[in-house]
């Protein structure tokens, strides 16, 4: 293998687990490389820091090192520069807290958050890692992953840390296909009492999900009856956040009943699979 050609098929991975953190087989595939060339390329780039490994999943993610770089690049080009004016707009539109978070292995990484000028607000969950099936950033995630990458993830042993908390496989997958088919998801109380929460998410123009835009409120007066109003609102401020940034095509309309409608949904996770990073 040339230094060029190595080089190449190293930026193709490297891309791969940017698009979505991935075990060795399924990041092969998706790049179309043999498994022991993406296995020594994947262990070079884990060597020098450019991806890490979450050791009980097997699962590579962007490691430091080009976290670093990154950080240094055009901040204007950042999806969180480029989120951050949308959340600000969402929380004064909403009065409620808006963020922005990504996929890190089976966790949802939150970025960023306005805070609510209300009285009452919820934590700051800025670089909190938190389960997938406990939030609805999570949720609306995984219903545009691969059925094999969702079914590695209820394999392994899903938190309950409240009575609300949604936990059994069955009851998840036919969740995720509600989310999918919606656009968006809620969460009632399921990550700790008394907060709920709603979020879209922002999708590639290849159609892979790359993050989520999401509110969160006390659950006493969120949504309080207006949950299509919230809804439209995180939907609308996703799109415009991967048209911003050049990820993705124009906003997705919502439908009277608060869904996406079916021109416009991005895909299923078959879709997905089939387009690759």
């Amino acid at each position: 293998m040339s230094g060029v050609q190595s080089v190449d098929r190293a930026f193709s991975l490297l891309g791969a687990v940017a698009a979505r953190p991935a075990g060795l087989t399924e990041l092969a595939r998706r790049v179309d490389l043999p498994l022991s060339t993406a296995s020594r390329l994947l262990a070079t780039l884990e060597q020098i820091g450019a991806v890490e490994r979450v050791n009980e999943l097997g699962i590579f993610r962007i490691g430091p090192v080009v976290l670093t770089l990154a950080s240094s690049a055009d901040s204007s080009r950042s999806l969180k520069a480029v989120a951050r004016p949308e959340l600000e707009f969402l929380m004064r539109q909403m009065q409620e807290a808006a963020g922005l978070s990504v996929a890190a292995g089976y966790t949802m990484h939150y970025l960023d958050q306005v805070d609510s000028e209300q009285a009452v607000q919820v934590q700051d969950w800025v670089n909190t890692r938190l389960a997938m099936h406990l939030v609805s950033s999570g949720l609306v995630v995984l219903a545009n992953w691969p059925t094999k990458a969702v079914d590695n993830f209820l394999d392994g042993q899903l938190e309950t840390p409240t009575a609300n908390t949604i936990h059994e496989p069955g009851a998840i997958r036919e969740r995720l296909e509600s989310v999918r088919a919606d656009g968006f998801a809620w969460t009632m109380e399921e990550l700790a009492p008394g907060i709920n929460s709603v979020a879209a998410p922002i999708f590639s123009v290849m159609g892979d999900v790359v993050g989520a835009i999401h509110l969160h409120g006390p659950a006493f007066r969120f949504p309080q009856g207006e949950a299509q109003k919230f809804e439209e609102a995180v939907v609308g401020a996703a799109g415009r956040v991967a048209q911003a940034i050049g990820l993705g095509p124009a906003t997705p309309d919502v439908s009277s009943e608060g869904g996406v409608t079916e021109s416009e949904t991005p895909g299923t996770p078959e879709d997905v699979a089939e387009a690759g990073p």
